[in-house]
């Protein structure tokens, strides 16, 4: 990737205390390889000291009820008590769209998934001022069906929109905003709960959505890039806690970014770290001291 003298005006990032184990170390590298003049991220209110103790500077640590006063309590009542768990997913993505939202038109922002760590340096412009997006394999139907629900644009792409990080300029995000307006006569917010299939579950990407109204109306500012990111981070080597220098070089040195969801397990610390100490370290010292008796 060339490096341009335009710079990301803003890395946004939503997170709650489940994951916080992995945003400490995330937080650290973020700051160190996305290079931004800002860098937020919005935490449940309850959680702001906890986030303010553990996010790296100058992050700002900003409670999610700004925000979530205007959708929580509508999306908690639409779904259906056996996919009520699904309450975070669906809030954490509206708070993302309400953050760049409020952000001025010609801001580049990038949202970044808070379980997401930036392996090395990582450019997102262009060097003909082009904002770049990497490519995810998802495919899921009800997405889509969703998006042609809010703005009659099918999808245009081959791949998929959702791959842990998403950059546009606030703008588009606000002129898309507009077009559901004007087609459904009715705030964004509101229309975007009315056009979600809450009792289907998972039938709502904010990055899918953003991304097909992008290839449409924005198709010759945007490029596509074939590098490599990693989906299961916790599988590859154990848990976040393991990244350093040398597990980045030798493992993951291929990848530009490694995701560390909770679905992914990582692999049990017994094996992951006791089981090579007492193979290497223990029972060598221990077949010493009885040879020295």
């Amino acid at each position: 990737m060339n490096s341009t003298s335009v710079i990301i005006d803003q890395v946004i990032c939503v997170c709650c205390k489940r994951d916080a184990q992995a945003w400490e170390i995330a937080s650290s590298y973020i700051v160190r390889n996305l290079k931004a003049r800002h860098y937020k991220v919005y935490v449940p209110d309850a959680d702001l000291e906890l986030f303010q103790e553990i996010s790296s500077k100058p992050f700002q640590v900003i409670g999610e009820s700004i925000y979530t006063s205007q959708f929580a309590a509508e999306i908690k009542r639409r779904l259906d008590a056996k996919i009520a768990s699904q309450f975070g997913w669906y809030l954490q993505q509206f708070i993302k769209l309400s953050a760049v939202n409020d952000c001025l038109p010609d801001e580049i922002v990038l949202i970044w998934d808070a379980d997401t760590i930036p392996l090395k340096p990582l450019s997102f412009i262009d060097h003909q001022g082009r904002l770049i997006y990497y490519k995810g394999a998802e495919y899921h139907h009800p997405y889509f069906e969703t998006v042609m629900r809010l703005l009659h644009l099918s999808k245009k792409i081959r791949f998929s929109f959702i791959a842990q990080c998403f950059v546009l300029k606030a703008g588009w995000l606000q002129e898309c905003f507009r077009e559901i307006e004007l087609r459904h006569g009715m705030p964004w917010v509101p229309a975007l709960l009315n056009s979600i299939r809450f009792d289907e579950g998972n039938s709502f990407s904010e990055y899918e959505i953003i991304g097909t109204f992008i290839s449409h109306r924005h198709s010759s500012e945007i490029v596509y890039t074939d590098r490599k990111w990693l989906r299961l981070g916790n599988s590859a080597i154990g848990h976040p806690a393991f990244l350093g220098p040398n597990i980045i070089a030798d493992q993951l040195n291929d990848y530009d970014y490694a995701s560390f969801e909770k679905w992914d397990k990582a692999k049990p610390y017994f094996l992951k770290v006791s089981l090579p100490y007492f193979f290497r370290v223990y029972l060598p010292s221990l077949f010493k001291s009885k040879n020295q008796r």
